[in-house]
């Protein structure tokens, strides 16, 4: 354990010198043209180090669980959908499949489901025992949403459902329906 945390802290050094625009072989700032000086590179490696100097104080468990989805577009590009129309939970399922649990919170359909009905996209109703249930409304349609009629123990039931339409704007619009 001693000899991680000692890897650790000699990571940090490393991140460091490279957030703050320094080679860290040979101590020498960094060409204005590098793409390590721009914002877009140098703000996550800020966020590394402040993670591993967190990380290395013990303020940070290795155990925690994390509190929020992240995808990375890699890990997007890699989400292999099943054929054919499917469900919100299969979608989710196959997005749990790519990502990182140590970094990101797991995807379930009722995430899903809750910011499609804050957009309209999809609505809620209270069926005759008062149990709510997700349904389709008239925008589900443009966004390759469905209602398909399914039985379940002899009950028949509206289930949503995503066709090649629906599946290809939860790809493409999922980092920002759940950021």
């Amino acid at each position: 354990m001693m000899l991680d945390r000692q890897k650790l802290v000699e990571s940090q050094t490393v991140v460091k010198k490279i957030a703050n625009g320094i080679n860290p072989i040979d101590d020498t700032p960094f060409n204005d043209t590098s793409f390590l000086t721009t914002p877009q590179v140098i703000q996550p490696i800020f966020y590394l180090f402040n993670y591993m100097f967190h990380i290395a104080n013990g303020n940070i468990s290795s155990r925690q669980r994390p509190k929020q989805f992240f995808i990375t577009n890699e890990q997007l590009d890699n989400v292999v959908l099943p054929e054919g129309k499917i469900g919100i939970m299969e979608f989710a399922k196959a997005i749990n499949e790519v990502i990182d649990p140590t970094i990101s919170k797991k995807l379930n359909g009722a995430m899903i489901n809750k910011k499609l009905k804050e957009l309209q996209i999809l609505s809620e109703a209270i069926d005759e025992e008062g149990h709510r249930r997700t349904i389709t409304n008239e925008n589900s349609e443009a966004y390759g949403i469905e209602s398909v009629t399914k039985s379940f123990r002899g009950r028949e039931y509206q289930k949503v459902v995503f066709n090649e339409v629906g599946k290809q704007f939860l790809l493409k619009n999922l980092k920002q329906l759940m950021n």
